[in-house]
């Protein structure tokens, strides 16, 4: 072999193995990115405070190619769904309507008997209880993976999609059992609030509305009401 082929040769070698390095690094960067794309979508949709035009304008834009989009796109699509639900689910705990129950102007206004409170407590707690039901069935892996199983990828980009945050049991775990310590307390809010209402109701000859405040005629009452208070506000 002479000295112009074995250079050739070598020339080759070195270009071929920058080819080789640029679509490693290339393939790296992509998925640096996606990863990191998916991950911030993730942490605000479970953010304290919503922001919704950075939450939408991440859902709706697609920001990789190839592969790497179809993931992405899988990816988004699971998590708006699952940020629909939750919405759902965060609205109904900061409904104002179940904060009201037990005040002065609805004692006025639906009291003694509390007919539309009590529909609306009954109602407001098999809401809260679905939508635990709801998200916890999307809390499974073999929901998440839905998303994907059927866009015949290599199992790189499947495993790619299941090494994103919401897709590890630790976070599953972790967001179901904040769902669950969520749904118990607004539960128990809610039916304390209506033995309240049942206490009222059951004792509506002896309570009156005074200067906007509720009164009653027998001091024991007003012990009892007062302690039913108090353990709401623990």
């Amino acid at each position: 072999m002479n000295k112009k082929v074995k250079i050739g040769i070598n020339i080759f070698l070195v270009i071929l193995v920058g080819i080789i390095a640029f679509l490693i690094i290339s393939q790296f960067l992509k998925e640096h990115q996606l990863r990191n794309e998916i991950n911030e979508v993730y942490s605000l949709i479970y953010a304290e405070q919503y922001d919704f035009d950075a939450i939408y304008t991440k859902l709706n834009k697609i920001e990789t190619d190839d592969g790497y989009a179809i993931v992405e796109g899988c990816a988004k699509d699971y998590l708006r769904d699952l940020f629909d639900k939750i919405l759902d689910f965060t609205n109904i705990l900061n409904d104002d309507e179940t904060y009201s129950i037990l005040t002065v102007e609805n004692f006025k206004n639906d009291g003694p008997s509390f007919k539309e409170s009590n529909e609306y407590l009954t109602k407001t707690k098999q809401n809260i209880l679905n939508l635990e039901a709801e998200i916890s069935s999307y809390l499974k892996e073999e929901t998440i993976m839905a998303y994907i199983v059927n866009e015949n990828l290599e199992d790189s980009y499947v495993n790619l999609y299941k090494s994103f945050d919401f897709a590890k049991e630790k976070e599953i775990n972790k967001k179901k059992e904040t769902i669950g310590e969520s749904v118990d307390n607004f539960v128990a809010l809610i039916e304390k609030e209506q033995e309240v209402l049942a206490f009222l109701t059951e004792n509506k000859n002896n309570w009156y509305i005074n200067n906007d405040t509720i009164n009653f005629k027998n001091e024991d009452l007003s012990a009892k009401y007062n302690e039913m208070i108090a353990e709401l506000n623990q």
